[in-house]
């Protein structure tokens, strides 16, 4: 069966005050020359046939089995790649529209919470997969944030709200979001495309395009499968320099995003199958969303930003994978082995945050007072012989999390007993750097103070509130040249866990269910801060921690309509 799907729609986008008119045109009709939407297997809990044609059956693997989503005893919602479509959603924040309980942060971090439950320190408590591979992430300090795959050529993106530590382990407190990819077969070709290109009122145009096909090689031996996207979504912030206030970009706060996997299916025998993988996206933020009123007039659709430093935010993890299954006579065998490897740099304003600490008395009352202000609501004021002062503050996360699986699970249909049982093990080591890199800070001490930064930064005495007797000044690190504060910290958490969970159907409509989760966690961190700014040598600091859960759950289901 040959499928392509081209989709269509009118949408209009809102950003503030953006409005776009998106025009949808199909890669798959030049294709192929005509226009084909090809059956969905299955379409989302919240279909409509109005919207997808007769409702159909959605399958689902919230148990970590094949299941209708009808007779699966959870809070679930499923979105297959056509209802993503027809409800135009491209990220979470759009799909959480959809899904009663679920919040998104949008000030930047992306952070899921269900039904309530998030963190802002330490392990996060919804669970994020890609497939069958946990990404996400544990907030070490400043900006943690969440890499999301992109809403394109996906079989389905399940939501699971409530606790999921017995199948999903850590971090799943508040729930699980499932990215689970379109398979390669090993019969049928398929292609499936998006394009989409729009107009923001007042800024640059935006578009998207991408294609995803896959095919067998050798029919019923080898299959692959390949996915290729792009999306551009245009700025309206123009940046202009803070002193001269001339234009330095237009549209300035543009975002690109790429995607490509592959993927292929190769069955070895009759009872063996092999599934190697990988998984790459870039995403690129050229500036932020900010923008000063001051400059700016919103009558007008004219947005202007006067920070100091443009802060780009390059983005990109790649996961390869290889999953591994074999059938038995009464069980399946299925090994999964990851790697997931993500790099993620943002900051922050380090010019404008600098000035205003440099002007407060934290700094001068180790000089005098009476000095003109750097910054205030009529912009920045920098001294004559430091017009040129900038000092841009880096944020750079970084994740390798190694994660290996192995479960059984039944397979015989017609039993009123169905089990799942496995080991799961992962290595997910963390770094943080956190820089205000400042290398024109005496520069600025000198045209503003009259004095170098080294008279001006000192051991602080607390207790006299002046510094330290006899004087020491703080400098630069050598480790990190130039930067007036530093912060770094690496973290690893290990986790080796035993889980299983058996179902009994009494009856057709009775069912039991119980099941355990044993799992040892240990982690350990190591942290080393310093620069002028601390008023103290660098610091050094270290810890970590283990312990042994045992997570139990018992739950009893009625299957009101039997079919």
């Amino acid at each position: 069966m040959l499928e392509c799907r081209r989709i269509g729609s009118l949408r209009v986008h809102h950003n503030r005050r953006r409005l776009a008119t998106v025009v949808l045109a199909g890669i798959g009709a030049a294709v192929l020359g005509s226009q084909v939407f090809a059956q969905s297997a299955a379409t989302d809990a919240g279909g409509s046939a109005s919207q997808d044609g007769p409702l159909q059956e959605v399958i689902v693997t919230a148990t970590r089995r094949a299941e209708s989503l009808s007779k699966v005893p959870l809070s679930l919602s499923a979105f297959t790649q056509r209802s993503i479509d027809l409800r135009g959603v491209e990220n979470i924040s759009d799909l959480a529209k959809f899904t009663p309980g679920v919040d998104v942060d949008n000030t930047g971090t992306n952070n899921i919470s269900i039904r309530g439950i998030a963190s802002t320190g330490g392990a996060g408590t919804t669970g994020i997969y890609l497939d069958d591979t946990p990404i996400q992430m544990r907030a070490l300090a400043f900006n943690p944030d969440e890499a999301l795959p992109e809403a394109f050529d996906l079989q389905r993106i399940e939501v699971l709200r409530g606790p999921q530590g017995t199948l999903f382990g850590a971090g799943s407190e508040g729930g699980t979001v499932r990215y689970i990819t379109t398979p390669p077969s090993l019969t049928k070709s398929s292609i499936y495309s998006r394009d989409e290109v729009s107009y923001t009122q007042g800024g640059a145009p935006s578009y998207e395009v991408g294609v995803a096909g896959g095919m067998p090689i050798i029919d019923g031996t080898l299959g692959v499968r390949a996915t290729v996207w792009y999306r551009r979504d245009g700025g309206y912030i123009n940046l202009i320099d803070p002193v001269s206030l001339n234009t330095i970009q237009n549209n300035a706060n543009f975002t690109d995003t790429s995607l490509v996997r592959l993927a292929a299916i190769w069955k070895l025998s009759d009872r063996f199958t092999l599934t190697p993988s990988i998984y790459y996206q870039d995403r690129y933020s050229n500036n932020t969303n900010d923008f000063w009123p001051l400059y700016s007039n919103q009558s007008k659709d004219r947005y202007v930003s006067a920070d100091p430093t443009r802060r780009g935010r390059p983005d990109r993890f790649y996961l390869p994978a290889l999953k591994i299954v074999g059938h038995f006579k009464s069980f399946d065998l299925i090994s999964n082995t990851s790697y997931y490897h993500r790099k993620d740099s943002s900051g922050y304003d380090g010019t404008i945050y600098n000035l205003g600490f440099y002007q407060s008395a934290a700094v001068l009352a180790s000089v005098a007072s009476g000095y003109p202000l750097l910054l205030d609501g009529n912009g920045l004021h920098l001294p004559a012989g430091a017009t040129d002062y900038r000092s841009p503050a880096t944020v750079d996360n970084g994740q390798q999390n190694f994660t290996q699986e192995i479960r059984l699970q039944s397979t015989d249909t017609g039993s009123p007993l169905v089990w799942t049982t496995g080991l799961f093990y992962s290595d997910n080591r963390q770094s943080y750097l956190e820089q205000i890199h400042d290398p024109l800070l005496n520069e600025l001490m000198q045209a503003y103070i009259g004095s170098p930064y080294s008279q001006v930064f000192c051991v602080f005495d607390s207790a006299t509130g002046s510094c330290a007797s006899p004087y020491q000044p703080v400098l630069y690190d050598p480790r990190f040249p130039n930067d007036s504060y530093f912060l770094q910290t690496s973290a690893r958490d290990t986790q080796i866990a035993w889980y299983g969970e058996a179902t009994y159907a009494f009856t057709r409509q009775w069912k039991l269910t119980l099941g355990a989760r044993e799992s040892h966690t240990q982690y350990t961190f190591n942290t080393l801060t310093g620069g002028p700014q601390l008023y103290l040598p660098p610091q050094t600091g270290n810890g970590g921690k283990s312990e042994n859960a045992f997570t139990p759950k018992v739950s009893i289901a009625y299957q009101y309509n039997e079919h």
